[in-house]
């Protein structure tokens, strides 16, 4: 259960570390969703790195700053909205991830006694990817 004292035992934790901590402290709106889902490999079955992330933006032709992953996602997804590179964006996360389900691929090749546990991967990644594949349908119904 919350305890007020936990921010006293660490100095350190920010405020918005501390509520991370407590996820029932706020609500979680469908932005924050998105950005869990691209940030959590367990969600998503990919991990997008600050670098990772940082390539992205740079075919995007963006130059983010070097940050928390999360925020630098957040980041892209403004960037990519203000110069009308919203698709452009979700098809480069498209990309990625069919790159990573290519690894995973010949990863089970290499290595067929692990290929089940693999294939729980390949799985995430492709719902992600049907899940960003929904994303650019309401880009172009809502005209984001």
């Amino acid at each position: 259960m919350f305890n007020k004292d936990d921010l006293m035992r660490n100095p350190f934790m920010t405020n918005t570390k501390f509520e991370q901590q407590y996820d029932f402290l706020k609500e979680e709106g469908e932005f924050d969703r998105i950005l869990k889902i691209l940030t959590v490999p367990a969600k998503s079955g990919i991990y997008l790195s600050r670098f990772d992330i940082r390539s992205i933006a740079l075919a995007l032709g963006v130059d983010v700053n070097v940050r928390e992953r999360k925020e630098m996602l957040k980041d892209l997804f403004f960037y990519a909205k203000q110069l009308n590179k919203m698709k452009e964006y979700l098809d480069l996360l498209i990309q990625f991830t069919q790159h990573k389900i290519d690894q995973y691929k010949q990863l089970q090749e290499e290595y067929p006694k692990s290929a089940w546990i693999i294939q729980n991967w390949i799985d995430k990644a492709q719902k992600l990817i049907t899940f960003i594949e929904n994303l650019k349908k309401e880009v172009d119904i809502y005209k984001v």
